[in-house]
Parts: C-alpha cells; sequence; structure tokens
C-alpha cells in the first residue's frame, strides 16, 4: 500500500505527516516535526537546513522515496475572489486566465494558477476562489522536496487544507457557514467554509498569549474585522460558528474569545484526526494548531475538488477523438455491408434466373400479344360500325306512324345524317300544323328512351290550312354492342331415339341430324332460302358478326302422313304437290368449331 507524506516548512520548524488510504479511509501513522537550524529570518523553503531537516524526519519514519505534498503560507501567494458569467465547467479554466490580469497585479503568464468554485451569491454568475505563486517559491519547495528523496506531486494552501481536514472529521459542518482559526507562533489563518466550500481565507498577525487578556482582544478584533470584510465581498453571509484549533487546556481564552465576539466558539485539537498515529513533534512556543495542515493534507486525494493545488492547475480538458470506437465502428459498418451484400446476393440470385424465364416468356408470346392487339382495333372499328348502324327505313316507318292525322299535320323536307366521328345519328324534320297547341303533342310522339327529340322554334307559313310550321331534331341513341367475349351461349340439347320410320318418313328426317326444333312443317309459313352456311361447311375467313343468334330451342313435332291446315289460299284444280322436306335449323360456325 502506498504511503502518503504531507509537509510543511516555516521559519522555525518543518512539520511532516504519514498517513495510507484503506477501505474505510485515511490512516494517520505518524507525525513528525523538527526544528530549522537557521540565523537569518525569512523563507526557509530551499536552504541545506530545511533539506537536513526532512531527511532527518523520513529516516525516523522510515521512508526513503515516495511522493509529497507540500502546504504553502497564505501570505506566500496572491489570492482574490472573482466573478464571472455563467460558463460551461470545462471552458472556465481559460475565463479565469483571461479575467486574471484585472485582478492580480504583479501577476504574469509565467506565474502557476489555480482556482475553485464557491456557491454563486448572484443569478446567472460563477463565484472563484483564485491563486497564483511565483515561479521562485515553487523552485524552492521543489528543491527541498526532491533534495530528501522524495517527488513533488501537489502544492496546496496551508489554511484551505486543514479547513478540510476538519470538513472530513465533522461532515455535519458542511450544512453551515463555519469560520476556522489556527494559531500560529506570531501569525494566524482565518478560513470561512460556506456548505463545505472555502469562501474566504485571511492571514493577519497576531502574538498569541493565551494568558494576555489583550491578545484575546486582538484576536477578536481581527476576526470581526475578517467577518465584516467576507459580508462586505458576499453580501449576505452568516457565521454560524467559530472553530479553534487548539487543546481542550486552553477552554479559558475560548470563553474569552467567544465574550469578545459574541459567538460561540469551539476548539479542535488536530490530533483528533490521528488518534492512532505515532507523534514525535518538537517542542516549541507554538500551539498544536499548526499541525491541522499537514494532518487534513492527507486527505487531498477525496477533497482534491475543493483545494487549490499549484503543482497540478486546472486546465480545459481537450476532447480526445475516439479513435477505438471509429475503428470499431467502421469495422462494424463493413461487416454489415459484407452481410448484406452476400445476403443480397444469395438470395437474389434465385430471383435473377426466375426472371431471366419469365423474359423469355413474354418475349415468347410477343406475337400473341401483337395478333390480340390488332383482333382489339379491328373490333374496335366493327363496334365502332355497329353502334351507328342505324336503319333509317325503321327510322322513316317511326315518323310515319307515329304522326297525326294530315288533318292536323303534315310533314316537309326530312334529312337522315350519322356524325362520322360520335356516329351519332339525327333526324331532322320540318312539320306544318293547324295549331300552335299541336307542336309539343306532335314532338313528344317520337320522344322516348333511345330518341331524344328538341325543338328548333316555330315559324309562321304560307300555307293556309297549315299557318303554324316548326323543327324538329331527333337525335338517336347508339346500338348497344356485347363484347362477344361475355356473351352466354345456351347449350344445344342433346340428339333423342325417334321410333323406326318408313317411306316418306325417312325423307323428312335423317339419321345424322338432331331432334327438330321447328315448328310442324304443315304449319309454318313458307320461309325464303337461308344464306347460312350448311352444317359440316366451313364458312369463309371474313369478319364474323359481333353477335351470333342463339338457336330457339322448339319441341319437336312427330311427323304425319295427313296434310295440316294451312293458311295458303284455296288450292287450284291442279293435283296438289308433294310436301316440302322441312329445313333442318343450323347453327353457324364460328372459329371453326360447330
Amino acid at each position: 500500500m502506498s504511503k502518503i507524506i504531507s509537509i510543511e516548512c516555516d521559519a522555525q520548524e518543518l512539520r511532516l505527516a504519514v498517513g495510507s488510504a484503506g477501505i474505510t479511509g485515511i490512516a494517520v501513522e505518524k507525525v513528525l516535526s523538527a526544528p530549522v537550524m537557521r540565523e537569518e529570518e525569512g523563507q526557509a523553503w530551499g536552504t541545506p537546513e530545511s533539506i537536513e531537516a526532512l531527511k532527518e524526519l523520513l529516516k525516523q519514519a522510515g521512508i526513503k522515496s515516495g511522493a509529497a505534498i507540500a502546504c504553502v503560507s497564505r501570505n506566500d501567494i496572491e489570492l482574490r475572489a472573482i466573478t464571472l458569467p455563467l460558463v460551461d465547467q470545462n471552458e472556465l479554466p481559460d475565463m479565469v486566465r483571461f479575467a486574471a490580469p484585472r485582478y492580480f497585479a504583479s501577476v504574469n503568464d509565467n506565474w502557476p494558477l489555480d482556482f475553485i468554485t464557491m456557491p454563486s451569491h448572484i443569478d446567472g454568475s460563477i463565484d472563484c476562489i483564485v491563486g497564483a505563486i511565483s515561479p521562485g517559491l515553487i523552485h524552492k519547495i521543489d528543491t527541498t522536496v526532491t533534495g530528501a528523496g522524495l517527488t513533488l506531486s501537489h502544492m496546496v494552501l496551508r489554511p484551505m487544507v486543514a479547513a478540510a481536514g476538519a470538513l472530513t472529521k465533522h461532515p455535519e459542518w458542511n450544512q453551515s457557514t463555519v469560520l476556522f482559526i489556527d494559531l500560529l507562533n506570531d501569525e494566524a489563518d482565518v478560513v470561512i467554509s460556506e456548505k463545505g466550500n472555502a469562501v474566504f481565507m485571511r492571514t493577519f498577525y497576531s502574538p498569541t498569549d493565551t494568558e494576555d487578556a489583550q491578545s484575546v482582544k486582538m484576536l477578536a478584533s481581527e476576526v470581526k474585522r475578517t467577518i465584516f470584510s467576507a459580508v462586505a465581498q458576499r453580501p449576505g453571509l452568516n457565521v454560524d460558528q467559530i472553530v479553534v484549533w487548539t487543546k481542550n487546556s486552553l477552554a479559558p481564552f475560548a470563553n474569552a474569545l467567544s465574550q469578545a465576539v459574541s459567538m460561540p466558539v469551539l476548539m479542535l485539537d488536530p490530533f483528533t484526526m490521528a488518534e492512532k498515529a505515532e507523534i514525535q513533534i518538537a517542542a516549541t512556543t507554538q500551539t498544536v494548531g499548526r499541525f491541522a495542515p499537514v494532518i487534513g493534507a492527507l486527505h487531498f486525494q477525496n477533497e482534491s475538488s475543493r483545494l487549490i493545488d499549484f503543482a497540478n492547475p486546472r486546465k480545459k480538458v481537450e476532447a480526445k477523438r475516439p479513435v477505438g470506437r471509429y475503428i470499431a465502428a467502421s469495422v462494424a459498418a463493413l461487416t454489415a455491408l459484407g452481410a448484406g451484400w452476400w445476403w443480397y446476393s444469395s438470395n437474389h440470385s434465385a430471383l435473377d434466373s426466375e426472371i431471366a424465364l419469365l423474359k423469355q416468356a413474354v418475349e415468347s408470346d410477343a406475337p400473341i400479344l401483337k395478333s390480340s392487339a390488332k383482333n382489339l382495333a379491328d373490333w374496335k372499328n366493327v363496334e365502332s360500325f355497329m353502334q351507328g348502324d342505324v336503319l333509317w327505313i325503321d327510322e322513316l316507318e317511326r315518323l310515319s306512324t307515329q304522326a297525326k292525322d294530315s288533318d292536323t299535320t303534315f310533314f316537309g323536307p326530312t334529312s337522315f345524317s350519322i356524325e362520322p366521328r360520335s356516329k351519332t345519328a339525327t333526324v331532322k324534320a320540318k312539320f306544318f300544323t293547324t295549331v300552335q297547341d299541336l307542336v309539343p303533342e306532335i314532338q313528344g310522339a317520337y320522344r322516348d328512351e333511345k330518341h331524344m327529340v328538341q325543338g328548333t322554334g316555330l315559324a309562321a307559313s304560307q300555307d293556309k290550312k297549315y299557318p303554324v310550321a316548326s323543327d324538329m331534331s331527333i337525335t338517336v341513341a347508339l346500338n348497344e354492342v356485347k363484347d362477344p367475349r361475355k356473351v352466354e351461349r345456351k347449350p344445344i340439347p342433346a340428339a333423342t331415339e325417334e321410333p323406326t320410320t318408313t317411306g316418306s318418313e325417312e325423307a323428312v328426317q335423317s339419321s345424322d341430324v338432331p331432334a327438330q326444333e321447328n315448328a310442324d312443317v304443315g304449319s309454318a309459313p313458307t320461309q325464303p332460302p337461308s344464306t347460312e352456311p350448311a352444317a359440316g361447311v366451313q364458312p369463309n375467313s371474313g369478319a364474323q358478326p359481333p353477335a351470333v343468334p342463339e338457336p330457339t330451342e322448339v319441341p319437336a313435332v312427330s311427323p304425319s302422313t295427313e296434310p295440316a291446315p294451312s293458311t295458303e289460299p284455296a288450292p287450284s284444280t291442279e293435283p296438289q304437290a308433294p310436301a316440302q322436306e322441312p329445313q333442318v335449323p343450323t347453327t353457324p360456325i364460328v372459329g371453326g368449331q360447330s
């Protein structure tokens, strides 16, 4: 387990504390001190006497090497409280370095500078305590530490580290405002801690004589001055407790100080933080409070966030590029890409072959598609013709039959026309009538669901019998043409067995003809010769009609040798010709199938 070593040196004495970090916290093992034999007054750091004194203490502690924490007096540094705008914590070191020249008179860029933050008393701002130390003093301290075989790891402020040790020992003080007083030989260190953070520090001349009432009054006046200065710097600050680093034997001194400042005063022996430690200290006139900094410095690892460290000033943390993360992400992306490509190629190879087969099938169907497209185009032409195929003789007959008698109406010029594009059939007629009131009635007689009638006006006629003339336009609706693909054909009935016939019956029926579908020959009127092809004969390859009339199923009639009643005129005296053989209805062949 590594040792923790803390050192402090003044003009008369060098103090050393040794501890170790464990699961339960910091354990203080040794507290040592040795006088510094010097004839001159002034700074003892860096002198041969301080190096020899440190070597002697390390020898007594049995330590040959290690890292040391040096404690620096408040009088040896520059310390200022500054207020900065609210910025990110990582940007704060640069901001403090930028603002420092306005607060420090003798500080330049070569001086190490560190800071701590404290509770802000203004919204939207950050309050800091900033300390700066001369490079010359750092060199002297480093010379003392390295000259004794140690390594300088940290350099902390003496009154601040003493207060941090007390707060570690008494965590209940972290919720209040406490003023710590450390009485030295001819001076005193004062620290005000607000909610666990040092907010004000001061070191002043104060010869300590615990039995002199005048010494108590002088210390009380300096304490009041310290409180007033802190309140002026931080409005609303209210000190709850005063703690003096001393032994319980000085209770009369503490009571006198409490009465002088009108505030409770507690005594805190620094050796209560080192109850199981081996203590070997030199006999001096100074109080035991001088060991509070070195004992408190052993807790630096746990209290570094609220301590100034000149050996390791706070700096902006440069964001490191996560190269390893970038490499891992790239490898993962390439792996995913490769896996995706493998999956695509393995799963789509079968689809590619299927697509090739489908393309071949489409190419083989191209001639069929071309022929089908031509047939569809031809059918459109036939369909257009059939829609506009109006039998004008029927329209003329309708115009005549629906007309009124000649005593009231007669028709004049009449025209029949078809519009080439839309195939709209129109009948335009001019008629004359005796009374104007008959015009709507005449027009309405020709209006039905297939005929739209529109009058074009009235005029006077020169004919005295028919004085009223009017024009009429009749639009004939297009014929409805069914799609031949949707024609539902009725099934042809199956052939039935006929009884055996002889003589003339064989001339009437044929063995390969199905049952008769027409009515009795004797009762049927004479029919014109059929133009349909005979059964079993392939029709010509011309355009077939779109709709083929379905054969009408008629019950078969048994042949009879007696002539059927006829509607023909009475026969002449000449002998009657024999009956004709009845024609068998046939169904035209469409597409080569009967």
